[in-house]
């Protein structure tokens, strides 16, 4: 009558978390890379800027290739890893088919 809570078995595998996390940061890197284009564009009808705003446009201006290269890289490593690895972290291991 009192079974263990069930697992999810996506975050049973530790490659797909990082796949998940390194696909979140590569979201958000692309929509921070594309909003800081009109961030550094000079605009007659905008008001100033604040200081942090062009601190990160202008460092994903700068960085933005580089880092989404590197996520893109962490994404397809772990990927490929964590299919290859699948079958050990599998909550179905054991059990088999009736």
């Amino acid at each position: 009558m009192t079974e263990q809570p069930r697992k999810l078995e996506v975050f049973a595998n530790p490659f797909f978390v990082v796949l998940l996390g390194a696909s979140i940061l590569f979201v958000l890197t692309v929509l921070g890379y594309w909003v800081s284009l009109s961030v550094l564009q000079p605009e007659v009808d905008r008001g100033p800027r604040g200081a942090a705003s062009l601190a990160l446009a202008t460092w994903l201006d700068r960085n933005g290739p580089l880092a989404l290269a590197v996520e893109f890289i962490v994404m397809l490593v772990s990927g490929i890893v964590a299919m290859a690895t699948d079958h050990w972290f599998s909550p179905r291991r054991g059990k088999t088919k009736e």
